[in-house]
């Protein structure tokens, strides 16, 4: 009777282990997958912020198409609005209203 005692307590010990690591495995894997991501959502907004340095150094020089650092934007300026393309994907990135203060 002694023995088999000894065996289920060694039995629930050994499952109180394996559910311990599982749970330790699914939280590795969950924390992994979210660093993952994290570091894809920062190196997509470090983009951006390259992609609009970019179109102000544009701005600022009076160039409606600048090629820098691997990163080319076009301008478009009318009389109302200022839009800043990605030239290398075309997709609009921004649009600014531009508005005249009257003196």
């Amino acid at each position: 009777m002694e023995n088999i005692r000894k065996r289920l307590t060694k039995g629930y010990i050994l499952l109180e282990s394996l559910l311990a690591l599982a749970l330790l495995a699914v939280l590795t894997t969950i924390m992994l997958s979210e660093l993952g991501l994290a570091q894809a959502e920062t190196a997509h907004y470090k983009r951006q912020i390259e992609l609009l340095n970019v179109a102000q150094m544009a701005l600022d020089t009076g160039q409606s198409e600048l090629n820098l650092n691997g990163v080319t934007v076009k301008l478009t300026k009318s009389d109302k609005t200022l839009i800043i393309t990605n030239a290398e994907t075309g997709e609009k990135e921004l649009e600014l209203e531009i508005l005249q203060v009257q003196k």
